[in-house]
């Protein structure tokens, strides 16, 4: 939880300002020991940055950060050299045998961390492979000169001042919980350990991972496909419709129709033909309803189950016969599958377990937000009213070991950006849960994490983002004292007032002690029950407070950045009638 006692030391921690001096130690990371080695004194480089000519992007792009960064700090700059010279040198190289991948699992790029080594005037930085270098000299940035990206952009990079930079003895292995990790994409999500759909110079780098989720009108296109095949489309209350968009989210395609999975297959293929580097493609409907009613689709969906699991059958049959044709092809890359919504449970017939090349993405969605998901605090009658497209966490936890027992490769889909919350303009503040919820996913066998995220919402969400970010690299970090080191660095002697902020949004969440999920009340409906108005004053007065501690420059910047998604939130609940 959000503690009084983070507030200890913030002054301190709040000097990492983008002018001031590197910061004192922060709990999160241990205190420098000696023997120090130089990498510059008092504006001049004492070190150099070896990584050889022939070196992949990824090992060339970590030794420009490394370079870029240390001139930014202390005005020198290092030179990048194919070999070390005679004095102190940062080693950037690869050592495929080092921290061995689990049993059983793939070797995914970037998720078998790195190594810092001190010996004697070298600082070897050592990945298991070049993405894991790269990963290594952010970790280096972060954890021993200072640096923090806390959202993307200008703005939120922290960057210390410095003339003279000294590393102390350093013996750290860094290995991913989450072999594979989307918590955003770009820059910022590459400098927080992402592995996938991640790019250098517009080249994609780590786990090569082909489209995000909802594809059936990617790979069945209604402008290409529908004059030709209308019985592809679904039949739905008697007729058979054309999109009403080329790329309708609102209708699904004829899943027993065997030309059109024969089509969809050889399309499939084609992408992987064409991207043969593909280790993720995904296959799953589109987004929404619009299900096809024929009398061959329908018997395949196993009668009497719940709306969790209407279709699962019909897309398990699907799922299998497409991934049966590309193993034949492609056998090295997963196609992923969703676990979501009206598919979100598995079939109950043993046979048709996904195929050895599949992998299934569990999505959390028709679930509790509010509560922890290894908890018990969803109780029907008191925090929710039973509702047929909404499971308690108790329920979604059975789910995850269901299809446990029937996958290797489970992937979690979260939602620390939800559309409801965010088209109503309201705070979705999830610490509590996210802190206890992705240790859980880890401890549970999860092999990758995802979660939903609006690039441009951090000003509302980026709290949720950051805490996500650094947990799928480490479910064991201390989280409070990340979010210390956050606001200090943020907010400086502003620091206390904006942890308090965040932690009265937080304990609105908490004290409503209701659960919220996409699948029960409306925004419009719990918003105000829940940022009342005595919290929306609490939290404005705590942005005063804070703004008139902080200084005019980029501490003020920063909590005038928080400040507008408060008053989008002021705004969106003055819009509303909890009686809707």
């Amino acid at each position: 939880m959000w503690k009084s006692t983070l507030f200890l030391g913030l002054v301190v921690l709040g000097l990492a300002a983008a002018s001031g001096p590197l910061p004192a130690a922060s709990p999160l990371y241990p205190p420098a020991r000696p023997p120090f080695i130089e990498l510059t004194r008092e504006g001049t480089a004492r070190a150099v940055v070896v990584v050889t000519d022939d070196a992949p992007r990824e090992m060339r792009r970590a030794a420009e950060e490394l370079a870029a960064y240390v001139q930014r700090i202390s005005g020198a700059k290092l030179e990048i050299a194919a070999k070390p010279g005679d004095g102190a040198a940062v080693v950037l190289e690869v050592d495929p045998e080092l921290h061995p991948r689990p049993a059983g699992q793939r070797d995914w790029p970037g998720a078998r961390g790195y190594r810092l080594r001190t010996e004697g005037q070298r600082l070897q930085v050592t990945g298991a492979d070049p993405l894991g270098v790269l990963h290594g000299v952010y970790g280096l940035l972060e954890r021993h000169l200072g640096v923090r990206w806390l959202w993307p952009g200008e703005l939120g990079e922290i960057v210390p001042r410095q003339k003279t930079l000294r590393v102390g003895t350093l013996d750290e292995a860094s290995i991913p919980d989450f072999a594979v990790r989307w918590v955003g994409g770009g820059d910022w999500a590459l400098r927080h350990g992402a592995n996938a759909m991640v790019e250098i110079g517009k080249q994609p780098v780590g786990v090569k991972w082909k489209w995000h989720f909802h594809t059936f009108c990617t790979l069945i296109p209604a402008e290409k496909y529908y004059d030709a095949h209308p019985d592809w489309w679904p039949l739905v209350k008697g007729q058979r419709k054309r999109p009403d968009q080329p790329h309708s989210h609102s209708t699904q395609l004829c899943t027993s129709n065997a030309e059109m999975v024969a089509e969809m297959t050889r399309n499939l293929i084609a992408v992987l033909d064409q991207e043969p580097d593909t280790d993720i493609i995904a296959l799953s409907p589109n987004d929404g309803g619009g299900f096809c009613e024929c009398d061959h689709c329908r018997a395949l969906d196993e009668p009497g189950r719940d709306w969790f699991a209407r279709y699962s059958k019909r897309l398990a049959v699907l799922n299998n016969t497409v991934a049966r044709e590309v193993a034949k092809r492609h056998p090295r890359v997963l196609i992923k599958v969703g676990a979501y919504a009206m598919y979100l449970r598995r079939p109950l017939d043993p046979a048709l377990a996904p195929t050895a090349n599949q992998l299934v993405q569990i999505c959390h969605i028709y679930n509790c937000h509010n509560h922890p998901v290894p908890g018990a605090r969803c109780v029907e009658g008191q925090t929710f009213t039973a509702s047929s497209d909404f499971l308690p966490n108790a329920v979604f936890r059975q789910i995850i070991d269901d299809w446990k027992k029937v996958t290797d490769h489970l992937f979690v889909y979260e939602y620390y950006t939800l559309g409801g919350p965010s088209k109503a303009g309201l705070p979705w503040p999830l610490v509590h849960t996210i802190r206890a919820d992705m240790p859980y996913y880890h401890r549970v066998g999860a092999e990758g994490f995802y979660t939903q995220l609006t690039e441009s919402m951090f000003h509302r969400y980026g709290v949720n983002y950051y805490v996500a970010a650094k947990l799928a690299w480490n479910v064991s970090l201390d989280v409070d004292a990340l979010l210390a080191d956050y606001a200090g660095h943020a907010f400086g002697p502003a620091a206390e007032p904006m942890l308090a902020y965040f932690g009265r949004l937080e304990r609105a969440m908490t004290d409503a002690d209701c659960c919220l999920s996409y699948g029960l009340e409306s925004p419009q409906r719990w918003g105000p029950r829940v940022f009342t108005g005595e919290v929306m004053a609490q939290a404005a007065a705590l942005l005063a407070q804070a703004t008139a501690a902080a200084p005019a420059g980029p501490h003020r910047e920063r909590i005038a950045f928080f400040q507008k998604g408060f008053d989008e939130a002021r705004e969106g609940l003055a819009k509303m009638n909890p009686r809707k």
